[in-house]
């Protein structure tokens, strides 16, 4: 795999892409989102055809992505470009970001205001949202496995991807690719790329690639505020 080709071709792995949706208004203005179902704004639509101009080489044999608007159309204008012709696009709950109670709405210096450091832990819990998540990732594998798909796209939030991910590595070891380091696992900028290779036999994982973001101009773009959603 290189940075200009990131088709897998191997029959025994199912890649996994892993996009975050594109920039919205809340993204901007620094207010949480959580479960709040905001739309991409002009610049998140621009990121999100940006993304699919990348990855429309690519033959992608399954797609799963989050109910919330802003990753549908995410995930539209990456299927704009495919050559399959898709439907509806298959979309979960599972993949939403995670619920943040009463935060949810509200500016970060609000929240913080409101509820101080603690406010990260309102609503859905960690241990809750990983719980959802692993087993939608069990699902998503033994789908993958048991067509022999080879690529899959998943649209979800960067909550979810940094957590996941990091529990991916830490609990469920899965292995990094040597470019990758750990403390590069923090929330992933708008429209980045995550790519995961799972063994079809052993169901070995490994990380190949982080929040990459070659399509907007460099390998990696950060997010500041750590604690947005």
């Amino acid at each position: 795999m290189t940075l200009d080709n990131l088709t897998n071709q191997e029959a025994s792995v199912l890649r996994i892409f892993i996009v975050r949706h594109g920039q919205t208004d809340h993204n901007r203005l620094k207010i949480m989102q959580g479960h709040l179902d905001t739309q991409l704004n002009s610049e998140g639509i621009y990121q999100a055809q940006k993304v699919g101009k990348r990855l429309a080489s690519i033959p992608l044999d399954g797609i799963l992505s989050s109910d919330l608007k802003r990753c549908l159309q995410t995930t539209q204008e990456i299927l704009r470009l495919q050559n399959s012709t898709w439907g509806n696009i298959p979309s979960t709950s599972a993949l939403r970001e995670r619920n943040m109670g009463k935060a949810e709405g509200l500016p970060l210096s609000e929240a913080l205001k409101q509820f101080g450091p603690k406010f990260r832990d309102l609503g859905e819990s960690r241990e809750k949202l990983l719980e959802r998540l692993v087993e939608e990732w069990k699902r998503i594998q033994e789908l993958g496995i048991s067509r022999d798909y080879k690529n899959f796209l998943i649209c979800t939030h960067g909550g979810v991807i940094t957590n996941f991910i990091n529990h991916l590595y830490s609990d469920l070891g899965y292995c990094l690719n040597p470019s990758i380091r750990e403390e590069q696992l923090r929330v992933p900028y708008n429209t980045s790329i995550t790519i995961i290779d799972v063994n079809k036999i052993t169901r070995q994982g490994t990380i190949q690639l982080f929040g990459d973001t070659l399509h907007l101009g460099t390998t990696l773009k950060i997010v500041k505020d750590q604690d947005l959603r």
